[in-house]
């Protein structure tokens, strides 16, 4: 009986580290979406050191509210919903927006990685069968919607495989470009302080895979003490990624290429032909479409499972084939049905995402946590984020700071 025990105490500390892998994974897929390719422009902008430093600060907030976020749940109720934290601690205007920041960023989120997703699946398949644009968004929602549909542990492993290669790409990448950089084109600029502003709400949004830590921490309920060295590597490794792009693209091009850039109008795609010219091979072009390929397939996943898992809380569906299949079908339609009919508006909606990003990942969790403290006085032995009052002083300011310069941004009061 006692080697019974022991036996299944080993697959289980197998089985929780096997998912603390995959969900930093998931979080890191999330996170590191294709519009990576274009942060040198924004570097270009505010100078390499600057930016380097916008992103520690960036990372050091994006983990005390992950931080934040996880104590907050785990007072409520493991696993439940912002919907639900919200509603039994902040009342009625807690509701309010516990509902719409959620849909405004994961349905913007999901029609423009449909339409991103429709547009690869046209790419590589559509001339060969003839299929359509629109055709091909409803093939790839019905082939990446089925993982979210069956589980979290299927998420879980497709993710680890599409980011795996992702990195391998990014690596192939980094080394094809490594010999080319110069030191001079890294040297100290000073500090632009309206584009670093500006910067702000770009960068954060970089690290957006707040949505999904409700779904992580279900996933990983049988081992809580861990979670929050989970969502801790979850940002570390988009930093390192960003760090080491950062580093190689702009040591790479000189800052007149960077101007050129600016006053062309382009973006990531204009990026990579640059960078391919100065290294004088398509291998680049290559690696880099494979990564931004399939950091739209790993962003998708964990944004999909997220307002998957928010909508079964805020429906109350039934973990059973039916609650699923029901959950799945408001997951979905709405953002295909809106993706092949009013992109427009998805795309004006996307301009705030980082605003809707703010309060879902920051303010919310910081006003649940800060009345939760006054209230049970917090025992001992339940988790507590680092840093006490300073912490959420600290996060609360800088979420207002992103949703200001968003605001400024969109009434082009900053450009």
């Amino acid at each position: 009986m006692n080697l019974n025990n022991q036996k299944a105490e080993v697959v289980m500390i197998e089985l929780n580290q096997s998912r603390r892998l995959g969900s930093v994974f998931i979080l890191s897929g999330t996170a590191i979406g294709a519009g990576m390719l274009a942060l040198p422009l924004v570097s270009a902008q505010v100078g390499f050191w600057a930016m380097m430093g916008l992103l520690f600060i960036n990372f050091l907030v994006v983990v005390l509210a992950a931080l934040i976020t996880l104590e907050a749940n785990l007072l409520v109720e493991p696993g439940c919903s912002l919907y639900t934290m919200a509603v039994r601690v902040l009342g009625r205007w807690g509701r309010l927006f516990a509902i719409l920041s959620p849909l405004l960023l994961f349905y913007s989120l999901m029609a423009a990685y449909l339409a991103g997703g429709g547009s690869l699946v046209f790419q590589y398949f559509g001339h060969s069968t003839m299929a359509s644009p629109q055709v091909c968004v409803i093939i790839f929602t019905v082939f990446s919607g089925a993982f979210v549909y069956f589980s979290t542990r299927s998420v879980d492993l497709l993710s680890r495989l599409l980011f795996s290669v992702m990195m391998l790409a990014f690596a192939a990448a980094l080394i094809t470009l490594f010999p080319a950089v110069d030191e001079q084109n890294l040297v100290y600029h000073p500090i632009h302080w309206e584009p670093a502003l500006v910067a702000i709400p770009v960068i954060f949004t970089s690290f957006g895979f707040h949505g999904s830590i409700p779904s992580i921490i279900l996933y990983l309920k049988s081992d809580t003490r861990r979670i929050g060295t989970v969502l801790i590597l979850g940002a570390v490794v988009p930093l390192a990624v960003y760090i080491l792009w950062l580093l190689v693209a702009t040591g790479v091009l000189s800052d007149q290429a960077f101007i050129q850039l600016s006053e062309s109008g382009e973006s990531a795609g204009g990026l990579v032909r640059e960078l391919s010219d100065v290294v004088a091979g398509n291998q680049l072009k290559l690696f880099l479409h494979v990564f931004s390929d399939l950091a739209l397939l790993t962003s998708f996943l964990g944004v999909s499972l997220g307002l998957f898992d928010y909508l079964a809380s805020l429906l109350q569906r039934k973990n059973n084939w039916f609650g699923r299949l029901q959950t799945a079908f408001v997951t979905f339609i709405p953002p295909v049905i809106f993706a092949l009919c009013y992109p427009e508006g998805f795309i004006v909606a996307l301009g705030y995402a980082s605003v809707a990003l703010a309060i879902l990942a920051i303010l919310l969790p910081v006003l649940i946590v800060g009345k939760l403290r006054i209230v049970k006085k917090h025992q001992s032995e339940n988790y507590r984020a680092p840093g006490g009052k300073f912490s959420l002083i600290l996060c609360f300011f800088f979420g207002c700071l992103v949703i200001f310069t968003q605001i400024m941004i969109s009434i082009e009061l900053l450009a």
